[in-house]
This record gives C-alpha cells, sequence and structure tokens, in this order.
C-alpha cells in the first residue's frame, strides 16, 4: 500500500511541474502576443501619422501649382499688353 501512495504522490509531484512549466509557456506566448498588439497600434497610429502628412503635401502641392498656374496666366497676360 505505501508503495501505492509514493507512486501516486510521484504521479502528483510530476503533474505539478508540467503544470508550472505549462503555466510559464501560457504566460511567455500572451506576452508575444501582447508585444504584436502593441507593435500593430504602433504601427497603424505611424501608418495614421504618415497619411495625415502625404495628404498635407498633396494639399500645398496642389495649392502651389495652382498658384504657379495663376502666375503664369498673369504673365502672360501682361506680355500680350
Amino acid at each position: 500500500m505505501s508503495s501505492s501512495l509514493n507512486t501516486l504522490g510521484d504521479n502528483v509531484n510530476q503533474l505539478e511541474t508540467r503544470f508550472d512549466t505549462l503555466r510559464e509557456e501560457v504566460i511567455s506566448k500572451l506576452n508575444e502576443c501582447s508585444d504584436c498588439i502593441k507593435s500593430a497600434k504602433k504601427l497603424c497610429r505611424q501608418a495614421t501619422e504618415m497619411t495625415t502628412v502625404l495628404e498635407n503635401k498633396l494639399v500645398n502641392a496642389s495649392n502651389e501649382e495652382k498658384e504657379w498656374k495663376d502666375i503664369k496666366v498673369k504673365l502672360a497676360t501682361t506680355s500680350i499688353k
């Protein structure tokens, strides 16, 4: 009977060790997932910022192009007179 209890105790100890290892692995994987989510959020923020900057530059370029065309028209009108 004592042998059975010793075996049972050993099995419980092994189970505890396996459980502890599994818990550590799960926590590690969850931390990795959390890091990936943080990186994805950071990339989204950066993409949004870059899009805003590019849109502003496009608006500025369009405005400058319109100003340049207006200047060319005025110059052409002035030289005709």
